[in-house]
C-alpha cells in the first residue's frame, strides 16, 4: 500500500483532537456564577454542538442565506471555542478577564494550530468570526449569543435558576456588575429581565434575530420530545 500522507501531520492532528475533547468536560462558567440548579451543567462541547443545529435550522429561514456559504459558518462554529482549552470560558460578566480575552484566546489558537497545514485558515477564519462584519460571521456571532440565551432561558424555564435577590445577595459578580445594577433599578425582577435586555444588544438592525429573541423570551422552552 502506497503511503500518500504525513504520518507525524496526522499525529499532531489526533493529538489537537484529543487536547479538545477537554471542552467536553468544561462547564460554561455562566451557568456556574448563577448557581444553576441542575446535576450536569452544559459543557462548552455542548454549546458548540447546540450552535451546529441551530445555525442549519435557522439558515434556510434567515433573509438573504443564499448569500451566506454556511459551510463556512460551520467551521467558525464548529472552531470558536477551541481557545477555552487553554484560557478557559470567560463569560461577559467577568469583566475583569473579560477586557484582556482575545489576545489571550487568539494566543491560544496559535498554540493549539501550530504546525498543521490549516493553521492559517483556520486562525484567519476565527479572526473574522470575532470581528463578525463578513455575513457569515455576523450570522455565525448572532447564533452563538442567541444559543447562549435559549440555554439560560431552557434552564430558567425549567425551574432551574434561583430568584434574582438570591443571586444578588450570594454572587458578588452579579451584585457588583454595573449592567446588573442599573437593570435592577430601572425594574428588572428576575434573571430572564436581566439575559433579556443584555442580549438584545448584539441583534441591531437584524429583524430575523430580534423577532426569534421576542418569540423566545414568551414561549415555555421546557419542552419535551414526548409533547410532539
Amino acid at each position: 500500500m502506497t503511503q500518500e500522507f504525513d504520518i507525524n501531520t496526522l499525529e499532531n492532528t489526533l493529538r489537537l483532537a484529543c487536547i479538545l475533547d477537554d471542552l467536553k468536560k468544561r462547564i460554561r462558567t455562566g451557568w456556574k456564577i448563577w448557581r444553576v440548579r441542575d446535576k450536569r451543567l452544559e459543557s462548552v462541547s455542548e454549546h458548540c454542538h447546540s450552535c451546529l443545529i441551530l445555525a442549519n435550522l435557522f439558515y434556510p429561514l434567515y433573509p438573504g442565506h443564499e448569500q451566506i456559504d454556511l459551510a463556512k459558518v460551520n467551521s467558525m462554529l464548529i472552531f470558536h471555542e477551541i481557545g477555552e482549552t487553554i484560557i478557559g470560558d470567560v463569560p461577559m460578566i467577568d469583566k475583569k478577564r473579560h477586557a484582556s480575552k482575545a489576545d489571550a484566546e487568539h494566543a491560544a489558537w496559535r498554540k493549539l494550530l501550530k504546525g498543521l497545514p490549516y493553521e492559517q485558515e483556520v486562525y484567519d477564519l476565527l479572526l473574522e468570526f470575532d470581528e463578525h462584519e463578513t455575513p457569515e460571521a455576523r450570522f455565525a456571532y448572532f447564533i452563538d449569543k442567541f444559543d447562549a440565551t435559549k440555554t439560560m432561558k431552557h434552564y430558567y424555564d425549567a425551574g432551574k435558576f434561583h430568584k434574582l435577590a438570591w443571586n444578588l445577595k450570594n454572587s458578588s459578580m452579579i451584585r457588583d456588575n454595573e449592567d446588573i445594577k442599573k437593570l435592577v433599578e430601572e425594574g428588572a425582577k428576575n434573571a430572564v429581565d436581566i439575559w433579556f435586555a443584555d442580549e438584545y444588544a448584539p441583534y441591531e438592525g437584524d429583524e430575523f434575530f430580534l423577532e426569534a429573541h421576542r418569540i423566545l423570551r414568551e414561549m415555555n422552552t421546557d419542552i419535551s420530545p414526548s409533547s410532539i
